[in-house]
């Protein structure tokens, strides 16, 4: 997360070769400007979808 970043909630996955990958926390919605395999994502989507109120809930902080 980034502070004082855009609204709605989000996160950014990062991969090691620079993708970056934005998912909006209220729908799991994903946008990338590189292309990533579903199954690239699966492992931070379902870290993303067991914490989202958590994730939230410091979005809301960082962005004060």
């Amino acid at each position: 997360m980034r502070t004082r970043d855009h609204r709605p909630a989000h996160v950014h996955v990062l991969f090691t070769d620079g993708r970056d990958v934005l998912v909006y926390l209220d729908n799991l919605r994903t946008i990338s400007r590189q292309p990533v395999r579903s199954s690239e994502m699966a492992p931070a989507l379902e870290w993303i979808a067991e914490r989202t109120s958590e994730l939230i809930a410091q979005f809301e902080e960082l962005q004060q």
